[in-house]
């Protein structure tokens, strides 16, 4: 296997596009990632499309309207996890020497959706009898994970897993919501983010309840986007740009382990997985872009990641560690909480972040440190768990 380089990124904003199509966001986020590359169309030998969302050959009507020059082109659907299996199969064409430059891509337009006018219901009989409350059973001790996941909506899970939290090791509602603040502070100085409004702790938790104790602030939007990255065998880098270009140290893609909990065991199996193969540990990490759907777990994946022990999440945020100006920055692009969660894009605008804090080129939200080694990580419905490593 070939050493192989994030060369470009581009991004199409986050947020609610009623007006733009897959395609529109799509090409305009590939026109950016080549640009930022210094690269052509016709440089791209292959590309991987990760979306949950467009149909039936979405990725090839992007690419096509690029210009058709017979480069190859695959679709790629994992759950929220999509977008960062596209850029595994990327990295892995050109790793495995089958390729030299490859395009990694997300669209969705999911938020949108939601603008949609709602069919109405059915009316009911003026003198009609409620409904009976639905029976609810006593839930099984030690029930494995997957199952229980498969019982309820993903926020009432987690409003599930933060209560245990709660009860179990301290964490408090006060963290819970250092965790939204932050996220929505780092996505204030972002111009691709969704949500470009800080908030205060207050705010965040006496938001809208959704399902105690995870207020509306406390969770991630639906919402429309487009991310594209190019990599390329480290080798050819020099032909096209004299920017730094991180190296990817390691790729690792798991599925659901013999104890059926694809989230936090998972997390930790895989991203083991990747310290060794990187030939580093968890103190090394300048930066970690996580899967944040619900603030919850951004405190439990901090834990299954390594960067403290078990109970200890809570006190790593109240501390300031996961801020841009801690010692383990967490989600510098405001994570999925505010830069917004559109699915199949969500993992390579991680990598996107990764790429322009280690140049440098983040502005305002730009870490003062040096960033030398970066850790990207998307959990997906189903059982998933992608998690790759770059040096600078």
């Amino acid at each position: 296997m070939r050493d192989v380089v994030v060369i470009g990124a581009g991004l199409h904003r986050y947020g609610m596009f009623p007006d733009k199509t897959t395609v529109d966001m799509g090409t305009e986020a590939i026109s950016l990632a080549l640009k930022d590359a210094g690269m052509a169309w016709k440089d791209i030998e292959a590309a991987y499309c990760g979306t949950v969302q467009p149909g039936v050959s979405g990725g090839h009507a992007i690419c096509n309207k690029m210009g058709y020059t017979g480069l190859g082109i695959t679709i790629v659907e994992n759950a929220s996890a999509s977008g960062s299996s596209a850029f595994r199969e990327a990295y892995m064409s050109v790793a495995s020497g089958q390729n030299d430059v490859v395009l990694a891509f997300g669209v969705d337009k999911l938020g949108s959706q939601l603008l949609a006018p709602m069919v109405p219901s059915q009316p009911q009989p003026v003198n009609a009898a409620p409904p009976e409350p639905a029976k609810t059973q006593p839930e099984p001790e030690n029930e494995r994970v997957d199952a229980k996941f498969r019982k309820m909506l993903p926020v009432q899970y987690f409003a599930g897993i933060a209560r245990h939290y709660m009860e179990e090791y301290g964490v408090t509602r006060e963290q819970l919501g250092q965790v939204s603040v932050k996220s929505h502070f780092n996505a204030s100085l972002n111009p691709y983010a969704h949500f470009r409004k800080p908030c205060t702790l207050e705010q965040a938790n006496n938001a809208r309840m959704v399902e105690d104790p995870l207020t509306v602030l406390h969770c991630c939007p639906m919402d429309d986007g487009a991310a594209a990255v190019i990599v390329c065998a480290q080798d050819s880098a020099k032909q096209f740009t004299d920017k730094p270009c991180p190296t990817i140290a390691a790729s690792v893609n798991r599925s659901t382990p013999e104890d059926g909990d694809f989230f936090i065991t998972l997390t930790r199996q895989a991203s083991q997985e990747a310290y060794r193969n990187a030939g580093i540990s968890p103190a090394d990490l300048d930066l970690v872009e996580l899967h944040d759907a619900f603030t919850i777990e951004e405190i439990m994946y901090l834990e299954a990641l390594g960067l403290c022990e078990a109970g200890q999440g809570g006190r790593l945020v109240e501390d300031g560690v996961t801020a841009l100006t801690g010692r383990h920055p967490v989600n510098a692009s405001g994570g999925l909480i505010s830069m917004g969660h559109p699915v199949g894009p969500t993992g390579i605008g991680q990598v996107a972040e990764v790429l322009w804090q280690m140049r440098g080129e983040c502005g305002k939200r730009q870490i003062a440190r040096p960033v030398n080694c970066a850790l990207t990580h998307m959990v997906g419905a189903g059982g998933v768990c992608v998690i790759h490593l770059f040096k600078r």
